[in-house]
């Protein structure tokens, strides 16, 4: 008995990449031994496609369980992480979007997306298509086609950014610039108060522009850490080089974003099928 599992990225075509960061799928053969993995909180809306077993989920110390995925969800923003069981059988295709991405194509406010947990887009008014989506995907056998066709329905239904998410577009380089405050800089380009541009980053992400300055300063410790491999890292170091005021400070972040110390994350979490987001335009 084979006990094989393909894990595999495809780039969004051109026509999508600023809209789609790429799509990312799972499949495992009959004999896979079921295994939790792991994924670091990205801030990112995902569309689930699943075509196989059902997929249970739990987010950050939690343990996995609760309403199963049985064909389409959409999640997001993922601001914890992501545990996920991947059991015999799985078929599951994730499109992962950009920062107005999922807007663009649902038209829905993220900020009204339900927070951790699987949502059925069927409930979101624009979204009659999905379950033909669906449909002609699982009688497609064949990955590269149903990735095509997947892409070509995103791009038919995929609407223009809103005028409202230039500004936020635009200003999204100042996020990677410690010295400027983002929103003020933004608001400041925009001729906008940075109340307008903080509603704004709610609506389009579901995140506040606090909230995103966060994340990345911790995804970037994530990176570290994978990048250097150590039972002991020097979280000194790491506290001085990304702005960190104390321990605990840089403890409390672990605790939110994974519900683990720091130690608790090199010991276990880290080894046991932990994944970070692949690098986007801009996080």
């Amino acid at each position: 008995m084979t006990t094989s599992q393909i894990n595999r990225h495809f780039e969004a075509p051109p026509a999508l990449e600023d809209a789609v960061r790429h799509f990312y799928v799972i499949q495992t053969s009959a004999g896979f031994e079921r295994e939790v993995a792991r994924l670091s909180p990205n801030f990112d809306m995902l569309l689930l496609l699943n075509f196989g077993a059902s997929l249970l989920i739990s987010f950050a110390g939690e343990p996995v369980g609760g309403e199963p995925l049985k064909d389409v969800a959409v999640l997001g923003p993922l601001k914890r992480m992501l545990n996920y069981e991947i059991q015999p059988g799985t078929d599951l295709i994730v499109t992962v979007f950009t920062l107005d991405g999922f807007y663009r194509l649902f038209r829905t406010p993220v900020e009204n997306i339900p927070a951790e947990q699987l949502t059925d887009p069927a409930t979101l008014h624009t979204t009659p298509w999905i379950k033909e989506l669906w449909q002609i995907l699982h009688n497609t056998s064949r990955l590269e086609d149903r990735i095509a066709i997947l892409s070509n329905y995103i791009t038919a239904y995929l609407q223009e950014s809103e005028t409202g998410t230039q500004p936020l577009l635009q200003g999204v380089p100042y996020f990677g610039n410690p010295a400027v405050q983002p929103v003020k800089a933004i608001a400041r380009d925009a001729q906008l108060t940075e109340r307008s541009i903080q509603l704004r980053f709610k609506k389009y992400t579901g995140s506040s522009p606090k909230e995103l300055l966060r994340f990345i300063r911790f995804k970037q410790v994530l990176q570290r850490l994978q990048d250097n491999p150590s039972p002991v890292p020097d979280w000194y170091d790491i506290i001085l080089d990304f702005g960190y005021h104390d321990q605990s400070h840089l403890i409390k972040d672990f605790q939110h974003y994974l519900g683990a110390t720091p130690q608790q994350f090199v010991q276990q979490i880290q080894k046991t099928g932990f994944c970070i987001t692949l690098p986007g335009k801009n996080y």
